[in-house]
């Protein structure tokens, strides 16, 4: 556990490093310019003003945009990518046994209704300025893992991890759909997979694009995906389309420190219409740290669980958020 907080800390820590570098080199020309009657605390006062009036206009994605942005000039420099949180109690009404009775079936793997969700998620510019100058490369990874540390009988063991490893390109745009903004255009391939062996194996690649929008405070992801196929032999899970569909929408609605978000999958099948719903608020509690609450209803939780409806809830802390 504290190992986990630990790297949630150094995340956490990366998304606020562009504020502190912009306030180092203003208050080190201030030092070399200022008379000396300017107290230090007169100088870091004047910057922190300069600071947020350059960007209290700005929108978050529009912060988080000249962020990225700002860190391009250090290749390979580690920021978030997706929430990084981690929620101790995760109430799951009816844990998935069915995949552990059919890859075990001498054993009884008892999982516990209450069990550990977090999320670790970062990426890294690797290269700027393709595709004619309009295009920035990134690489990101992402873990999402079911852990049943109150199952000490099973030696607390995790129920499952997902990898998601990706690499995309991001196109900065201004154009208006449907009253939205439309800010930035990703493109790009991702693979996922929960890195077990045999009966338990689960894996996919995509393809996708996402359209990034804001409107006030209101911001959307609209991803489309196209799976790229397998041969029948290697595909473990040949039907999750059927249950994950073939996109994904993400919303966002800041409302001053509290974040509210959607995320919403759907088959898009009338006759037998499958997907999920996830809601979740954010909300601040000490400096960086946020509470956090997240209910999920669906198919899809994580990969073991494609095919099987999760309703899980619960409560933890969060060190970012999507904006």
């Amino acid at each position: 556990m504290k190992t986990l907080f630990a790297l949630l800390t150094l995340l956490s820590t990366s998304l606020f490093a562009f504020d502190d570098n912009r306030m180092t080199a203003c208050l080190t020309n201030l030092v070399n310019t200022a008379n000396d009657s300017v107290t230090v605390g007169e100088m870091k006062q004047q910057c922190q003003d300069n600071l947020t009036s350059k960007t209290e206009n700005f929108s978050a994605l529009k912060r988080r945009q000249l962020y990225e942005k700002s860190s391009r000039w250090n290749a390979f420099s580690l920021m978030p990518h997706k929430p990084n949180y981690i929620i101790a109690s995760y109430n799951n009404s009816e844990p998935n046994k069915k995949p552990f009775e059919e890859a075990f079936p001498t054993n009884n793997p008892d999982l516990q209704h209450v069990e550990t969700k977090f999320q670790l998620s970062m990426k890294l510019p690797i290269a700027q300025d393709l595709i004619f100058g309009h295009g920035d490369l990134y690489a990101g990874y992402t873990n999402r893992s079911f852990w049943q540390q109150f199952n000490k009988t099973h030696s607390s063991p995790f129920r499952d991890t997902n990898h998601e490893a990706e690499t995309w390109l991001s196109f900065d745009t201004d154009f208006t759909i449907l009253g939205f903004r439309n800010s930035a255009i990703l493109t790009g391939f991702t693979h996922q997979s929960n890195g077990q062996a045999g009966l338990l194996s689960r894996s996919w690649n995509r393809l996708y694009t996402d359209f990034i929008l804001e409107k006030g405070d209101i911001y959307l992801s609209f991803k489309p995906w196209y799976r790229i196929p397998e041969s029948e032999s290697q595909d473990d899970n040949h039907d999750i389309d059927d249950f994950l569909g073939n996109f994904e929408l993400k919303g966002v609605y800041k409302k001053e420190h509290h974040n509210f978000s959607l995320l919403f999958r759907n088959n898009l099948n009338t006759s037998s219409n499958k997907g999920a719903i996830e809601l979740g608020w954010s909300f601040p509690i000490h400096n960086k740290i946020r509470g956090y609450v997240q209910w999920f209803n669906g198919y899809g939780e994580s990969l073991l669980d494609y095919d099987n409806h999760t309703n899980s809830i619960g409560f933890g802390v969060q060190l970012n958020d999507w904006l």
